[in-house]
């Protein structure tokens, strides 16, 4: 990963705003210590903003910096030490290029095992402004949570012929909506989504990725229409174009099977987040956008055993419907991109 911000020493200045509105969003106190976790390729420009802003609402803050991690999970350095630091904290601002404290990380897991609180932040200033955190986000996310979580069958169709089906009864939910504000909660500035892990074995059907649909860690649009054929859980069949051989040969890299079972699905929230900007920024920064753009329907595979599922493969591929409809016990909650029930609009 680059960093892709503005390097330049007056970004400072025009950060120093933005950061302090979020750690007070991030109901920091005089009573707790803030980390500012950074690797050697993080801007310094970054760190600067949310020092300042720190040293202003906490009573301890402090910058935390490794080198940058060639493999991303950390397997050639000892990094419990680490660790241990960031579980004493109360936030962790994370501001790390690399992978280790990402969502879908073991260390990660740790780390909030004792109540810290993480918010990764990685995002441009001009994104970080234009899908600032609102009440109203927050609210409906968590709302939308709430309706995911006490449902027990999901169903998934579309215009251009999926058909999927699947159980999540007892599972979980789990929300990103740009602030870190209860004890032992991750989330990442910014985003606007919701999403649980499904049943293991209970997902059958068809997923049909129609043209402009999102191919999120590749980085790229749908050109030519993938069928994906799901069987027990697990991607059996992936036909199409060169988006599916890409696709294909994507979750094979991993060399393992469990890449191609169902980790998470779920409906963006963010009426502001743009479709358009994998195509203006590439994967990095215009897949947060992906993510949370407003009653899309996302579907990913591989590593979902971090927010409740059994599935622990480093694999992890997120794709994004622009126009599917998403149904709870049968209630459709998304239609062709529009979220439908009132209180979660």
């Amino acid at each position: 990963m680059t960093a892709k911000f503005p390097i330049t020493g007056e970004i400072a200045a025009d950060l120093i705003g933005m950061t302090s509105a979020e750690l007070k969003l991030c109901r920091t106190t005089r009573q707790e210590t803030v980390a500012i976790f950074a690797d050697t390729r993080t801007n310094p420009n970054y760190v600067a903003a949310f020092l300042a802003s720190a040293k202003e609402l906490a009573g301890t803050v402090f910058e935390l910096k490794i080198p940058i991690l060639p493999d991303g999970d950390g397997a050639d350095m000892r990094l419990e030490p680490v660790v241990k630091i960031l579980k004493d904290c109360d936030l962790v601002i994370d501001l790390s290029t690399g992978e280790f404290l990402h969502l879908h990380r073991k260390w990660l897991k740790d780390v909030l095992s004792g109540g810290t609180r993480v918010l990764q932040v990685r995002a441009s200033d001009d994104q970080l402004r234009r899908c600032f955190p609102t009440d109203d986000l927050r609210t409906k996310t968590l709302k939308g949570a709430q309706r995911l979580e006490r449902s027990k069958n999901i169903r998934v169709t579309s215009s251009a012929g999926t058909n999927l089906t699947m159980s999540k009864e007892g599972r979980s939910a789990g929300t990103q909506y740009g602030i870190s504000d209860v004890p032992g909660r991750w989330d990442s500035w910014p985003s606007g989504f919701l999403y649980c892990a499904p049943l293991e074995k209970t997902a059958n059907g068809v997923l049909i990725l129609d043209v402009g649909d999102i191919l999120v860690m590749l980085g790229r649009y749908v050109a030519e229409a993938i069928r994906i054929e799901i069987e027990n859980g697990k991607v059996v069949r992936i036909d199409g174009g060169v988006d599916a051989l890409l696709l294909r040969d994507h979750l094979e890299q991993s060399k393992d099977p469990e890449a191609f079972v169902i980790s998470h699905i779920g409906w963006g929230t963010d009426k502001r987040a743009r479709w358009t900007e994998v195509a203006q920024r590439g994967m990095e920064d215009g897949g947060r956008d992906a993510r949370s753009v407003y009653g899309n329907v996302q579907i990913a595979f591989g590593e979902n055993y971090s927010f409740g599922g059994e599935n622990k493969t480093k694999a992890h591929e997120d794709l994004v419907l622009r126009k599917a409809t998403f149904e709870l016990d049968g209630v459709v909650i998304v239609k062709d991109g529009e979220i439908l029930p009132e209180e979660l609009r």
